[in-house]
């Protein structure tokens, strides 16, 4: 069984204002992005019989627009940008722009909450274990864990997005081995498509299925979606 999953995020087309070397980059790193959101949805599953087939779409209206008028996607995973509380505000405020789901495909669309980037940080451990693969050394005795941005705080209701938090962490706890000018280790900063396809990697999947309640969701309608094409005597 295929399941085909449109994900907001990634770029589609090159940019014209940008040399050919860097569309090519970004080309590179949103491939890498699907790829590792890919092999990290079947990993949620735990099911080999389903294979899951990944689609970057760009921004949130972009992916919206491209999910209703293409019915051969089963699923849009996107950005909510807000409190899971107010998850209609999401579909209210695309109806304003006349972007609107018809009945029963808004149960379809799964969201980051707020943004992808939670998911880092509720499994901070994978920004350690990121490092270590990349060897990117982490400063003396740090466990980012701890930080004060994260600590026994509630992820998707911070007072900050978690894509600047990531940020924070980032230069405040991982050391470049690139060097200024000056030959000090040029601060660390976080970027979606050059970091986040090998921290996905790092993610425990199963844990996270615990941890994230719409990617609960998720994994709960994929399953449902597979028994039912199930045909019975």
């Amino acid at each position: 069984m295929v399941i085909r999953v449109m994900v907001e995020g990634g770029v589609i087309k090159p940019d014209p204002t940008q040399s050919k070397q860097h569309n090519a980059m970004i080309q590179r790193n949103s491939a890498a992005l699907r790829e590792s959101l890919n092999d990290f949805f079947c990993r949620a599953l735990g099911c080999e019989d389903i294979e899951i087939k990944v689609s970057v779409a760009s921004g949130n209206k972009a992916a919206a627009k491209q999910f209703i008028s293409n019915s051969e996607e089963d699923f849009l995973y996107a950005d909510l940008d807000d409190k899971p509380e107010n998850r209609q505000q999401w579909f209210d405020k695309l109806a304003a722009d006349n972007i609107v789901f018809s009945e029963g495909r808004d149960e379809a669309v799964c969201f980051w909450i707020p943004e992808m980037e939670a998911w880092f940080l509720k499994q901070p451990k994978c920004l350690e274990k990121w490092a270590k693969n990349e060897h990117i050394a982490i400063k003396n005795g740090a466990n980012i864990a701890d930080d004060n941005n994260i600590k026994n705080k509630d992820i998707e209701r911070l007072n900050r997005k978690p894509s600047d938090i990531l940020k924070t962490l980032f230069a405040r706890y991982f050391v470049s081995d690139t060097l200024d000018k000056r030959g000090k280790p040029k601060k660390m900063d976080y970027g979606k498509l050059r970091h986040a396809p090998g921290i996905i990697a790092c993610l425990d999947a199963q844990l996270m299925v615990k941890q994230d309640a719409e990617l609960s969701r998720f994994v709960i309608l994929v399953k449902s979606a597979k028994l039912n094409t199930i045909s019975f005597p």
